[in-house]
């Protein structure tokens, strides 16, 4: 059995294409869930919010909108002290992120 494991990088919270430019979980996704997938970008940023965020060592003030990478940090901010922060997050887990946030009313 494959194990596969998304990493996310604390540097991509800088970039405006960071995160594959936000279709970082878009393949698997589809693959799972075909057109009834729940929304990549806000998988995306609540593994973010999740599993991302707590690791940095600082507080980050972070903005969430509809463009390419959906969530960024403020233009305040920089992150050049903690751009190397990494974590890795199982597939299974993205996926029960993403079952989660299927399962939320509208």
């Amino acid at each position: 059995m494959t194990h596969i494991e998304y990493r996310l990088h604390a540097f991509d919270l800088a970039s405006r294409r960071g995160f594959a430019d936000g279709n970082m979980f878009g393949h698997l996704l589809r693959e799972k869930w075909g057109k009834f997938a729940p929304d990549k970008r806000a998988v995306l940023v609540e593994c973010v919010k999740r599993f991302l965020i707590p690791a940095i060592p600082r507080r980050l003030n972070t903005i969430v909108s509809g463009t390419h990478n959906p969530i960024r940090i403020a233009d305040s901010e920089t992150i050049d002290d903690v751009e190397n922060v990494s974590v890795g997050i199982p597939e299974n887990l993205v996926l029960k992120v993403a079952a989660e946030l299927s399962a939320r009313p509208n």
